[in-house]
């Protein structure tokens, strides 16, 4: 017995020794130049062991002897090697990845994978958690600040907010929208090789990376869609191996902020007496005494509320939080032959404005499939968004409103005895002014939209060096809205009319592509030819049923009514069809010359002129690669210089413009008789299209073995010959044509540096900066105009940036000084107006940090945008209905105007110190409320965009099952902060109307920030 137990105890002895680890001394050599890679990863292939190389490029860690250890570092090819029984020193000497050290893979124009070394133009890969770092619901938002001269606009803060984006500034002086909904000044949107309308319902976790392709020169091949950039999306794909189930869910919550400044001095009344039954912030003092509220009720009491402004702004309690909750599922997995990808999406969101709401159902299959030389590719994606929200209400008259007005009184509107109530409500019929939760209860705007898109695609392998590829996309909206007010018996005025406005409107578009592909290698010269053909048609149906005066109160239908039904149906069509070519060669790897060309022909041009030719040309040349000696300092890993030039035709003209079109006109020329009446614009068949003109040249380098990257780009581009509206004499029939005028031009600036700032084994830090300058030039307008409306007070300025900002303004001395009247000391309005400035920003930056600690790591996102003006609808309101802070700051009597001066002779001004103004009151203030330029304010802002917290829960907690491969929690939130001009006390800049940049309408409501919680398993 005592021999087996020692036996016994030998073996054990034995195992332990062996199973013992040992130190492993090693140091990893840049087989280039022999010099130290610090920095370098070294790892175990389980992941259970690792660490980093010092700055000598050392590293000693423990491991087990015969264990395959792993290094890897950025630029380099990883490689394995075994660990000694001993600890004498390893010597592990790295080669370059020439692949990675000459850019990597991105999706070109017609979603053909490309190395970024060829492209001669400035691109920009954006990947899938970087776009999802703040969780977004819409795929665009997730892009703001991170592309250097990409603009991205949110209209408001309603559920399923809209978005506008722009690249590399305006190019179109005319503001309108194509057949399939996108603005003249869009970019085109590519998902997996085919344009699409819109990208804004997609599931932002179905999207692998997104590239950006800047200018009309990045995108030729895709001809007048693609004059404004290319946003290129690449969706998730099945991979071989075992496959993978991830789940995720996001909960945030929504609150708004950043209120316009409103007075808390003076409540509700006229010239300085309280008055019950208004609205209007011209009474008294507050005194904090009770005051009756409204009307007596017809159960015979009076409502009371304290004459005083609460501590906190009372106009929040109009608003709810939101509530968004995403939840996503995906299957993925495949072999050799084949891969899938198959994902669900439910997306619940309920508003900031009590009882909008939101639902998303996204659904996509995604898969591929190899027959011998035969490859596939086919995907279907189905959207369902139903949305229902109030149009314009509350916010439209909460901010004229006063500090004391008690929402809580008058919420329960449909009770006979509440002061809410129609028939009690101190303000009558009113419109926009009525009871605010009369109109979230009564006016809604409904819809139920569907969308289907997919594609197939086959890629056939003629030979080695030759392949032809075929794609085929369709996509299809359906969208059934119904938008109506509430019937509400009363007396007098404050009846309520009820009405609907049943519609639909169906869009489809088809798309194919024919590719044929060469290419060939001849000695040091690789060169690959390009050949296809488009094919691109459009339809659109709407339709609309409407009924102004329904009868009952509780039946929305327009069968119920008084007077005739309303309404009319459209059907549009439009075609195009082109051809193109692309010709790259490339020397030794290092040296590239790319020749685009294209033909369209398109249906919405008169056929004399709707055939139309463009060009393009770039090069790329690799330094870094051309001057080995360049890179053996170690410090210089990757260099490149590019230019490209490029002149694209545009077209942005709707279908039929160039058509007289008549419509029906009862009445005329008299009594019940029918004519006919032609549309007031003349079309013009000898419209062209408008080309744009663009040149690039840039460079981007790698330094310190790509822990520092930079890269700079100078873009310049001229749009001439633009399609717009020109005004006419009247006497001739029409009040404008269309015409070819207008010239703009684009000079700007990109910049972008990334970096590893710390690089070891339990922290790292990269650090992103990204700056972008657009100046952009209005040069000729029609006829020699010196400027054109282009939407209220904004304006294009020959010899100015557009859009600028033109207002009315005081007389001001030449040091800028209000001049005014030497006998009622009132300022003197200007007859001229003034010219502020550009309502886009100019200056643009975007910060991203991100730093890990272990298991650990904060996300952030800064956006800064700086140069502009911006003008607010919000504003002469507060200022007639006296809730403006400066219509408080004179204790409402006449006061002499801050630094003003008087004029005693022509050009000659003296200080006014006594001469005092006509008045405080509301005559006074609503008159400085229609000087626009009191309305008008810098749109300068800095916010913290977005922030992720997260932490992955490490292998020890998952359990010895391993039923989960990683699990991670997390907090994120957008919006947390913002910093404004000092001159901005009206909202967010940010927040856009009607297209419209720089323009803040009556109708918005408050921004609002995020925050909420994620977790993300995989199994």
């Amino acid at each position: 017995m005592r021999k087996y137990l020692f036996q016994l105890l030998i073996l054990m002895s034995v195992t332990l020794v062996q199973a013992q680890k040992v130190h492993v001394n090693g140091m990893v050599l840049d087989a280039f130049n022999d010099m130290p890679l610090p920095g370098a990863t070294v790892q175990s292939l389980n992941g259970d062991t690792s660490t980093v190389t010092d700055f000598d490029g050392q590293f000693r860690m423990y491991a087990l002897p015969g264990q395959s250890l792993v290094v890897r570092y950025l630029g380099f090819k990883e490689q394995a090697f075994m660990v000694p029984n001993d600890e004498s020193l390893i010597t592990i000497i790295l080669e370059e990845d020439i692949t990675q050290l000459l850019g990597v893979e991105v999706t070109g124009a017609l979603g053909i994978k490309r190395h970024a070394k060829e492209l001669g133009s400035s691109s920009q890969l954006v990947k899938s958690s970087d776009l999802n770092q703040a969780r977004v619901v819409n795929p665009i938002f997730g892009l703001a600040s991170k592309v250097a001269g990409l603009r991205i606009n949110q209209y408001d803060s309603k559920v399923d907010p809209a978005a506008q984006i722009v690249l590399r500034g305006t190019r179109s002086l005319q503001r309108g929208k194509g057949i399939d909904g996108r603005s003249n000044n869009e970019p085109i949107y590519v998902v997996d090789g085919v344009p699409i309308p819109s990208i804004g319902r997609l599931n932002p976790n179905d999207i692998e990376s997104i590239t950006v392709l800047k200018g009309a020169n990045a995108a030729a091949l895709y001809g007048s869609e693609g004059v404004n950039g290319a946003i290129m999306i690449t969706t998730k794909k099945g991979k071989t191996g075992k496959g993978v189930i991830s789940f995720s869910n996001t909960t945030t919550f929504s609150n708004v902020y950043s209120l316009p400044e409103a007075q808390t001095t003076y409540g509700q009344g006229f010239n300085g007496v309280y008055s019950p039954t208004t609205f209007e912030s011209w009474g008294p003092a507050f005194d904090g005494s009770l005051k009756p509220f409204g009307n007596l009720l017809p159960n015979g009491d009076q409502p009371m509320i304290t004459y005083a402004a609460p501590s906190s702004d009372n106009r929040i309690n109009l608003f709810e939080t939101g509530v968004n909750v995403q939840n996503d599922i995906s299957f993925s997995g495949g072999d050799d032959i084949s891969t899938y990808f198959l994902s669900a999406q439910h997306v619940k969101q309920t508003g900031v404005i009590p009882k909008d709401k939101n639902n998303r159902t996204n659904l996509r299959f995604n898969g591929t499939r190899n027959f011998g030389r035969l490859r596939t590719a086919y995907n279907i994606n189905f959207i369902q968004n139903k949305k229902d929200i109030t149009p314009d209400g509350p916010w439209i008259s909460a901010y004229r409103y006063p500090a004391n007005f008690d929402y809580g009184l008058i919420k329960d509107w449909e009770s006979p005895n509440s002061p809410g109530n129609p028939n009690n409500y101190f303000i009558p019929n009113g419109g926009w002014y009525r009871n605010p939760y009369f109109l979230i209860d009564n006016i809604r705007d409904q819809s139920n939209q569907q969308v289907l898109n997919g594609k197939i695609e086959l890629n056939y392998d003629l030979a080695p060096w030759a392949e032809v590829m075929y794609r085929a996309g369709f996509y299809s909206d359906t969208d059934e809205t119904r938008n109506y007010t509430r019937k509400f018996e009363a007396e007098g005025t404050r009846n309520t009319l009820g009405s609907v406005d049943d519609g639909s409107l169906f869009y489809r578009r088809f798309n194919s592509d024919l590719v044929l592909n060469v290419k060939k290698e001849i000695g040091d010269v690789k060169t690959r030819v390009l050949l296809g053909h488009n094919l691109r048609t459009d339809y659109r149906k709407s339709q609309n049923i409407s009924a102004s005066n329904l009868l009952y109160p509780d039946i929305i239908n327009p069968e119920s009514r008084a007077g005739e039904l309303g309404g009319g149906t459209s059907i549009t069509e439009q075609r195009s069809f082109g051809v193109y070519s692309e010709w790259v060669t490339g020397y030794k790897d290092f040296a590239f010359l790319t020749l685009t060309g294209r033909n369209d022909w398109i249906s919405t041009l008169s056929k004399a002129h709707r055939s139309y030719f463009y060009p393009g040309v770039s090069a790329s040349f690799i330094l870094s690669e051309a001057i080995p000696s360049l890179r053996k300092s170690g410090k210089l890993s990757f260099a490149k210089i590019y230019g490209s030039w490029n002149r694209t035709g545009n077209v942005t003209l709707a279908p039929y413009q160039l058509n007289n079109a008549y419509s029906q006109s009862n009445g005329f020329p008299f009594g019940n008789t029918i004519g006919f009446l032609p549309n007031l614009v003349n079309p013009n068949p000898d419209i062209e299209p408008e080309f744009v003109t663009s040149y690039e040249t840039g460079v981007q380098l790698g330094l310190f073995n790509q822990r520092l990257q930079l890269e700079a780009t100078y873009v310049y581009s001229d749009s001439d010959g633009q399609i717009s509206n020109a005004n006419v004499s009247r006497a001739t029939g029409y009040n404008a044509m269309l015409v070819n005028s207008g010239r703009m031009t684009n000079n700007i600036i990109e910049l972008s540096v990334s970096s590893d700032i710390i690089k070891s084994r339990d922290l790292k830090w990269n650090l992103g900066i990204n700056y972008s300058y657009t100046k952009n030039v209005v040069k000729e307008l029609y006829g020699d105009a010196p400027f054109r409306q282009n939407f209220r007070q904004s304006y294009a300025f020959v010899g100015e940036q557009f859009p600028s900002l033109w207002v009315s303004d005081y007389q001001r001395d030449p040091n800028g000084n209000v001049v005014v009247d030497a006998q009622t000391g009132d300022p003197i309005i200007a007859v001229d107006n003034t010219l502020l400035g550009p309502m886009v920003p100019p200056h643009m930056i975007g910060i991203n940090s991100m730093v890990t600690y272990r298991n650990f790591s904060l996300g952030l996102q800064f956006d800064g945008r700086m140069g502009a003006w911006f003008y607010s609808e919000t504003i002469p309101p507060m200022f007639e209905f006296g809730t403006h802070p400066l219509t408080a700051e004179y204790n409402r009597e006449a006061f002499v105007w801050p630094g003003s001066v008087i004029e005693t002779a022509p050009g000659e001004y003296v200080h006014n110190s006594n001469l005092t103004t006509s008045g405080g009151g509301k005559e006074f203030w609503a008159k400085q409320g229609s000087v626009q330029r009191n309305t008008a304010a810098k749109a300068d802002f800095f916010k913290l965009r977005e922030v992720n917290l997260s932490y992955r829960l490490p292998e020890s907690l998952l359990g010895s099952k391993k039923v989960f491969q990683s699990v991670s929690l997390g907090v994120v939130a957008s919006n947390l902060f913002v910093i404004t001009h000092s001159s901005n006390n009206i909202g967010d800049p940010e927040y856009l109307y009607n297209s419209t940049d720089g323009y803040y309408s009556f109708r918005q409501i408050p921004p609002m920030r995020n925050l909420g919680l994620t977790i993300n398993a995989q199994f």
